[in-house]
């Protein structure tokens, strides 16, 4: 706890650093970015819904703060990244433990124009107990819910409609835009939706299991299954106990588990190591939560929907 404080006090020094920084380069006005207005998202599910309700509009900038290939949980914002917030004609955030920074950076600062916790608009769920997973050191705070809110397509789908409402508020002249944006982009989830509720509806066991974080609680939920990992899916452990491994080896091997899963910016050597030691019938393969992006998929254009369709084949192996 008290390594917990220390960090807390150096984030809080850094933010109050970090803001006089900004305040004098910015001289609390907005930029110019040649007119348009900003768009600024904390994650990248808000920012690829934005950047889909938006379109090819020239009135607006979407910027996504955290960046690709990085981790929220240990997200600082830097000085700039504090200009993007302050200057944003709306801001878009998730808050909760993932995001601890969100609410002092917002009460140190000339907050934007507009300002949206994404995640009071959808419906949230209790952080809940992972089968296999490591006890976390440090309780949970009261009232905490599990931030990977965007893993279920309804949620999705709320997301996209409040922050459609949201641009249309900035800008009403071209509302039918946004409106045809908006509803082809959730047809698009509906139809991944739809693919892989087909494969769970087809499935032959129940359980997938995760050799690493497993931040897809909403997903897990949404498809009704059931789920076994070595961590929970904030976790900030990297390295699982023998036991945990130990465990997670005897559920894959009593159960004939075949694909052992790993989530994106991660090695899989936990998942490979599980899957080597059960057997030839059993591979490690990654799975899409979409808490990041890698600077590759995020180059190569990828969105929600890309990347949400290459679980259906893993599912497939891992379900059927």
């Amino acid at each position: 706890m008290k390594m917990k404080k220390i960090l807390l006090i150096m984030l809080l020094i850094a933010i109050v650093v970090g803001l006089g920084y900004a305040l004098s380069r910015s001289g609390n006005k907005k930029t110019e970015n040649n007119g348009k207005m900003n768009l600024v998202a904390s994650n990248f599910a808000s920012y690829d819904f934005l950047r889909a309700i938006v379109g090819d509009s020239e009135k607006f900038n979407v910027d996504f703060l955290l960046g690709p290939g990085k981790d929220s949980h240990s997200y600082d914002p830097s000085a700039g990244d504090l200009i993007k917030i302050q200057n944003a004609d709306l801001f878009v955030y998730v808050g909760g433990g993932m995001e601890k920074w969100s609410d002092k950076v917002l009460g140190a600062i000339e907050e934007p124009k507009k300002v949206i916790c994404i995640s009071d608009y959808v419906d949230k769920e209790d952080e809940e107990e992972i089968d296999g997973a490591e006890e976390e050191e440090e309780e949970e705070e009261e009232g905490a819910f599990n931030e990977h809110i965007w893993t279920s397509p309804s949620n999705a789908i709320k997301m996209v409609e409040i922050l459609r409402e949201k641009v249309i508020e900035l800008d009403p002249e071209n509302k039918d835009t946004y409106l045809a944006n908006a509803e082809n982009y959730i047809n698009q989830i509906k139809e991944v939706d739809s693919k892989i509720q087909e494969v769970v509806d087809n499935k032959v066991r129940n359980r997938l299991v995760f050799g690493d974080k497993m931040p897809m609680q909403y997903f897990i939920n949404y498809y009704k299954l059931k789920v076994s990992a070595a961590f929970s899916g904030c976790s900030t452990e990297t390295e699982p106990s023998a036991a945990t491994i130990a465990y997670l080896e005897k559920l894959v091997k009593e159960e004939k588990i075949p694909v052992v899963l790993y989530i994106e910016l991660n090695n899989g050597r936990v998942a490979k190591t599980i899957a080597d030691e059960t057997g030839e019938n059993c591979e490690a393969l990654r799975i899409q939560s979409l808490h990041n992006v890698s600077l590759e998929d995020f180059n190569n254009g990828e969105t929600w929907v890309s990347l949400m369709s290459r679980n259906i084949e893993v599912l497939k192996k891992a379900l059927q």
